[in-house]
């Protein structure tokens, strides 16, 4: 069920006449496989309205990376208490994507479903279908049971973060994935779905963290392959602090170390790991950490810094207007 799957996401919303190709759903003639038609819907994903843009300059903009938030044109909306937030964020996390009843009920209470769920939540539907309902662009459709929120992924920043992962893994130059990766992190403004607390919210609250980590781990190694270990150094200690067990940020940390002339404290982050992975889990570290290990004891020339480029520091968190 995760929407941001980097095969599923990959481009958004791709044109491909003559249908639409719709998060693995197929639209012929503008109606879904499953009979909702997005003709009927206010036309929002015409051919006309470039969805690949990226997000940017865009009238609406949903935000979960941090608190749950609507803005249109960069105006925050009121989107309601904590529970109707937490339908939104279903809705928006499934964008073009139908949801049935039972899978909202289920993600939005958990196994803790009052006795008239239904009700309460085709309350909470209505009040959100009022809410964005004058908003240009996005549609909350209801057929067969189901409901579908027909928006530009692109005005999602958990589908814009993953679109921005998908192209910076997929770029040739390294520059240009440091600058997608940097992009990608810059849409985060706190904990995702902050103050929101169901079984679903949390996997999905994990899910997204640990995308987050380790894109942060990739363009920690981009930077280290140009050469920009000095301004790192302390970042990358910082996140050996939080993640003691974590091979590669050792290994970063190491290196980072090593290239500032510090050799005996690379060294030595090496056999602290190692003894707390035979203390705490009784196995040794895996063969790169110890590749690494023998480079730094031996001096191996392949470890020797790269001529540095100019530093491109991350960006800082931004709010979901502008990003």
């Amino acid at each position: 069920w995760l929407p941001w799957d980097l095969v599923a996401v990959q481009g958004g919303v791709h044109w491909v006449p003559p249908c639409w190709c719709v998060w693995g759903y197929c639209v012929r003639g503008g109606v879904w496989d499953d009979g909702v038609d997005l003709k009927s819907a206010g036309g929002a994903l015409g051919a006309d309205r470039g969805l690949l843009g990226g997000g940017s300059g865009m009238g609406v903009e949903f935000g979960v990376l941090g608190d749950v938030e609507v803005r249109v044109e960069g105006r925050l909306v009121d989107v309601g208490h904590a529970r109707q937030r937490c339908v939104l964020v279903v809705l928006v996390v499934e964008a073009n994507h139908p949801v049935s009843v039972d899978q909202l009920v289920a993600r939005v209470w958990g196994d803790r479903a009052p006795c008239r769920a239904r009700e309460t939540l085709y309350n909470y539907l209505s009040r959100l279908r009022r809410v964005l309902g004058p908003v240009a662009g996005v549609d909350l459709v209801r057929r067969s049971g189901r409901y579908v929120l027909v928006v530009d992924p692109m005005a999602v920043d958990v589908h814009r973060f993953a679109d921005l992962i998908a192209r910076a893994r997929a770029a040739e130059v390294e520059g240009r994935a440091l600058e997608l990766f940097e992009q990608a992190r810059g849409l985060w403004r706190g904990e995702p779905c902050a103050g929101l607390d169901t079984p679903w919210i949390a996997e999905l609250r994990a899910t997204l963290e640990r995308d987050r980590f380790a894109i942060e781990l990739d363009c920690t190694d981009l930077h280290l392959g140009r050469g920009e270990h000095g301004w790192l150094l302390g970042e990358i200690a910082a996140r050996a602090v939080a993640h003691p067990l974590d091979e590669r940020v050792v290994g970063q940390l190491m290196l980072a170390l090593y290239r500032c002339g510090r050799q005996a404290e690379a060294l030595e982050c090496f056999h602290d790991l190692r003894a707390r992975l035979g203390e705490e889990l009784g196995i040794d570290p895996g063969p790169v950490l110890r590749r690494r290990y023998e480079q730094i004891l031996t001096t191996d020339p392949a470890l020797s810094a790269p001529p540095a480029v100019p530093p491109t520091p991350p960006v800082s968190g931004s709010p979901v207007s502008g990003s």
